[in-house]
């Protein structure tokens, strides 16, 4: 028995594949490295898959030149899209890494064996954390969701649309800035007056080694601090997500 397959739905299953893999390469959590790279191309050919028939809507009939082509610019919308999700989900790591500006953490990095670069305590821990409740809370299956979506704003014929991404970029970096500092605000504020204290503490005792105090005070005072926010993290980060998803959603050819 011979198994026949329209063009059309290879073509559509080829060019799913594209944008799912660049965005699977590129937005969390799937862009870590302790997902293998075979997982990740099963999990972009499983979104394709899912996603075939809604490609394969008012697809023309394929030729080599347009296979190339519009499998390139889906590489480059897919990586977009979750380039855009990178950003909002980068905000949580910045808010760790104000943290550990303020608190003294940045004078010993960490190695991460995964990424082979030294990065900060906090900002790792905070980024460990929201993968970690990213899982938990279904939070994949709500970014998935958003790029499957996106397909009726972004159909596969429609080309790269530069205005459209390069705007809602722009606003993905300011409001991951607003985020980071809505999350770590607090905190960097009372350790800002820790300093103040500790400042007032060396001129009313001026033979008080303040330095052999100071240091094991913050890290005391941080490591508490942290306890009393990390129940507001899930909040701040499903607030993330659904921006996340809607800048992927808004996201639209010309």
């Amino acid at each position: 028995m011979d198994l026949e397959v329209p063009a059309v739905t290879l073509a559509a299953l080829l060019l799913a594949t594209a944008r799912a893999a660049g965005f699977v390469l590129l937005a969390p959590p799937f862009n870590t490295r302790t997902v293998p790279g075979p997982v990740k191309g099963a999990l972009a050919l499983a979104l394709s898959v899912a996603l075939v028939d809604r490609v394969a809507v008012g697809l023309p009939e394929p030729t080599t030149g347009f296979l190339v082509v519009t499998a390139v610019t889906e590489v480059a919308i897919g990586a977009a899209l979750g380039f855009v999700v990178q950003l909002f989900f980068t905000a949580v790591q910045f808010a760790g890494e104000l943290i550990d500006v303020t608190g003294g953490f940045t004078l010993q990095p960490a190695y991460d064996p995964l990424s082979m670069t030294m990065n900060s305590v906090m900002g790792k821990l905070h980024t460990l954390l929201a993968t970690t409740l990213l899982f938990t809370s279904n939070g994949h299956l709500l970014l998935v969701r958003g790029f499957a979506t996106s397909y009726e704003g972004l159909p596969v014929t429609g080309g790269f649309p530069v205005d459209s991404i390069g705007a809602v970029v722009l606003t993905a970096f300011s409001m991951m800035f607003l985020a980071a500092l809505q999350i770590a605000g607090p905190m960097v504020a009372v350790l800002l007056l820790s300093d103040v204290a500790l400042a007032l503490l060396s001129r009313a005792a001026p033979t008080l080694n303040i330095f052999a105090i100071g240091f094991p005070v913050k890290i005391m005072l941080t490591l508490t601090l942290l306890g009393l926010t990390f129940p507001l993290l899930p909040t701040a980060l499903d607030a993330l997500l659904e921006q996340a998803t809607r800048a992927v959603i808004s996201i639209r050819s010309g």
